[in-house]
């Protein structure tokens, strides 16, 4: 099964997110849904300084709240995403096997958009789903001997400068021939980018036992008819891209994946969300 969804947004951005010139290259998963059910220890927000874009996500996770408990369910969120929050504010409250109770920030910063969807985060063992712990993504690169595909490990717990140096250090060491095993083995979810040589759009084939493959296509400018602050009639250009996800739909129906590109748009036409 494949879903595509058309998006705009700021073309720099995007290609620093998902491509380098004359590379392949990664995005970040996105997360849409709040309430979900987390293990404890598991990432479940970034929470991030002021320098946003720049600087390094603080890794909150979910604390033990009680002496059994192993999930916690965040019911509610204290604070909106963007919003400023300093040390000792509330956050959210989660409901555990005993009571419901506040979880307060350990530190300033400004919270962020959920990094993380579990439901996409699986592969197929073979006689059914595995759920993945970390987001470990494969990043399709072409070398004189075919594609490999380099990891970026734990990519939830990046920031995207990091994440941006990670992909360019590993593809030019698949280039090179010079990655090790543990350095393509695995992964949990891939990315292929053909926008550098003037595709528009094109359906990725799963990389088993991963369940999805995301298909990056080029930027080309769009006519857009919009309305100008008197509500005058105006064509205006946007620079739009077409990613399509290939998923198994034993493991990722169409309705996740539905919602999962639904999210990713609206990270990337609104890229405070990546902060």
């Amino acid at each position: 099964m494949a879903a595509s969804w058309k998006l705009g947004c700021d073309p720099r951005l995007l290609r620093y997110l998902v491509g380098f010139p004359g590379r392949r290259s990664v995005s970040g998963l996105v997360n849409g849904a709040v309430g979900w059910s987390v293990s404890r220890g598991s990432s479940w927000r970034w929470f991030h300084s002021a320098q946003w874009l720049r600087g390094d996500p603080i890794k909150i996770l979910m604390p033990s709240l009680s002496p059994t408990m192993e999930e916690g369910n965040i019911v509610k969120w204290l604070k909106k995403e963007g919003e400023a929050v300093n040390a000792g504010d509330a956050l959210c409250e989660i409901e555990t096997d005993k009571a419901v109770v506040t979880l307060d920030a350990s530190d300033d910063g400004i919270l962020a958009k959920i990094v993380q969807m579990p439901d996409v985060n699986v592969s197929w063992d073979g006689e059914g789903p595995k759920q993945l712990p970390c987001i470990d993504i494969s990043v399709a690169v072409a070398t004189d001997k075919g594609l490999i595909t380099p990891i970026i490990k734990d990519a939830a717990a990046k920031g995207i400068q990091e994440i941006a140096d990670s992909v360019k250090a590993l593809s030019k060491k698949a280039r090179d021939g010079k990655l090790l095993p543990e350095e393509y083995q695995g992964g949990s979810f891939s990315i292929s980018n053909l926008g550098m040589f003037g595709i528009d759009e094109f359906t990725a084939v799963i990389n088993p036992p991963q369940a999805c493959i995301l298909a990056v296509g080029r930027f080309r400018p769009v006519l857009k008819l919009t309305e100008d602050e008197e509500g005058n009639a105006k064509l205006q250009q946007r620079q739009l891209i077409t990613v399509t996800m290939s998923s198994d739909s034993r493991v990722v129906d169409d309705e996740l994946a539905t919602r999962f590109l639904k999210s990713f748009k609206a990270n990337l036409e609104n890229p405070i969300r990546l902060a």
